[in-house]
């Protein structure tokens, strides 16, 4: 349990009810164990404050990441975590995995000189085991999938799979001359020991080896130390995992306030004694709800200040403790949709950033949050409790994307009046009810009562769509512009539209049959009906 607030401290929240935890790739992980941590007797400050962005999902236009780079470094920040997926620019074998709107050579070189300029180190992010969809996905990849049906992880009996991880590897490290290390994922590898090959092999030793063979590619050929991340290493022996232990860092993550339910004590004793050095994963957004648009910067919060916790007790077991990485998943993975956008998350990954390098909050973080953040009510105070998402406090800021945070309230705002008029009009009344519409039968009066409210109703929907193109603009291009409306209005549109073209039908016939009406046939099938 965290120790209790000190005063200065007394904005955040009481314990809240524990959450679900996703990974890195999207899923989320079920309960195992719960742990109280124990009071902290000294602050904590990680040495290495990377910031990842998640860029397979609403890459943002390079000229607000320059803009965004300024602001985290002012935070706190000391480096970042590029996870590029198909928006690098692949090219030979690997055209075909590069997406439509991948960065430009020229736009990753341009990134990297902002990353030098504002002092922030840089760490690649490439998938090699699971989470491959973007590769895998396609015809000319589709052979090497351990499952025909899964698209996710590839076969590690397969040299021509490590041909394709290790040239990922190679043209990844040719545009990054200059990084310490690699990031080579290897999380949520659920499926192995599928094929005919791999249900020779033990699941555990199929995971070590594969890992093995992609980190000495990336140590002896490029002299780079790999990164994966740890959930697959969880039931994993010291034993069995030592050898790895010399060749990988692991970065051990977790997103929710009690880190220890999901990296249990027995897990750090384990680490410690395989590897010499580690690295903590928190999250600024992207890790509690797959379809939000905006993060619940209390949830957030609370998971920074856990990590404080349990960094402050680890640390001293590892010959190096790194440091730590604020995610920022855009996507659960490949094939979902967009979750809170790049710019709707800055509150959060701002504050976060301050709390990390503070080692705690105290007061004076909360003017610097103001600074930061060119918020123009300075003196009000944070209220998490009933402002989590910080719209109140962020609706005078003026930060780089803040336009598009303020967008996130009007959308939640539009779409519960929406959805708060199709709920009346099509459960709550009985005029333009689901019966109603296949039934062609209605009052025609009752219609025209209900839909009084349309018109507007359509109308702010309509006006959001104009706004949301008009902000989202200045951060990314036409491809996320389009699916961020799609996935966010549209469906509200579509729904409105339709209950007036079926509320018109409905009231076009003046004769009606005589009650009891014949029972709908499609009701036979559950012996309902048979008159």
């Amino acid at each position: 349990m965290a120790p209790p607030a000190a005063p200065e401290q007394q904005w955040a929240v009481p314990q809240q009810q524990q959450q679900q935890e996703r990974s890195p790739g999207g899923d989320v992980k079920p309960v195992k164990e719960v742990v109280p941590s124990a009071p902290r007797s000294k602050v904590f400050i990680p040495q290495l404050r990377f910031v990842h962005f998640d860029l397979k999902g609403a890459p943002p236009k390079v000229a607000f990441l320059k803009q965004v780079f300024l602001l985290i470094r002012e935070a706190g920040a000391n480096g970042i975590l590029l996870e590029y997926e198909d928006m690098f620019p692949y090219h030979g074998s690997l055209e075909p995995i590069r997406a439509k709107n991948a960065f430009k050579k020229s736009e990753i070189e341009e990134i990297l000189a902002a990353a030098k300029e504002n002092n922030l180190e840089v760490i690649p992010l490439v998938q090699t085991f699971g989470h491959l969809e973007f590769v895998l996905k396609l015809p000319e990849f589709r052979h090497i999938r351990e499952a025909d049906e899964h698209p996710t992880a590839l076969c590690p009996s397969r040299n021509e799979s490590f041909t394709v991880v290790s040239t990922i590897v190679d043209q990844v490290l040719e545009l990054h001359p200059n990084v310490k290390w690699l990031h080579i994922g290897c999380d949520e590898v659920f499926h192995m020991g599928y094929c005919s090959r791999c249900m020779q092999h033990d699941r555990e030793e199929l995971f070590l080896t594969h890992v093995q063979r992609v980190a000495h590619h990336v140590r002896d050929r490029h002299g780079r130390v790999p990164i994966i991340w740890d959930d697959m290493l969880r039931q994993i022996s010291a034993e069995k995992l030592k050898p790895l232990g010399k060749l990988v860092e692991p970065m051990v993550w977790s997103y929710v306030k009690d880190v220890y339910r999901f990296i249990s004590y027995s897990n750090w004793a384990t680490y410690s004694e395989a590897f010499e050095a580690v690295w903590a994963a928190s999250a600024f957004k992207g890790a509690f709800g797959e379809t939000l648009t905006v993060p619940n910067v209390r949830m957030h919060l609370e998971n920074h200040e856990g990590w404080l916790e349990v960094m402050n007790e680890q640390h001293s077991k590892f010959p190096h403790f790194r440091g730590i990485v604020v995610t920022g998943w855009q996507r659960y993975d490949h094939f979902a949709t967009l979750c809170e956008l790049l710019p709707a998350g800055l509150p959060s990954l701002v504050l976060n950033l301050l709390v990390l390098s503070n080692g705690a909050y105290s007061t004076e973080l909360l003017s610097r949050f103001h600074s930061l953040l060119k918020c123009s009510h300075s003196r009000s105070p944070m209220d998490l409790q009933n402002d989590p998402y910080l719209w109140q406090k962020g609706y005078g800021c003026f930060f780089p994307g803040s336009a598009v945070f303020r967008l996130t309230q009007t959308h939640s705002e539009a779409i519960k009046k929406a959805d708060d008029y199709m709920h009346d009009v099509t459960i709550g009344k009985a005029w333009v009810t689901e019966y109603n519409v296949r039934r062609n039968l209605t009052l025609p009066s009752r219609v025209d009562q209900v839909l009084e409210e349309h018109s507007s109703t359509l109308y702010t929907l309509t006006s959001l769509i104009h706004q949301a193109r008009d902000v989202l603009r200045e951060v990314f291009d036409e491809y996320t512009v389009a699916e961020w409306i799609e996935q966010n209005i549209y469906p509200s549109v579509l729904r409105l539209e339709k209950l007036w073209n079926d509320a018109l039908s409905i009231k076009k016939p003046r004769t009606w049959p005589v009650r009891p009406l014949e029972p709908l046939p499609d009701l036979r099938r559950f012996n309902v009906g048979g008159v």
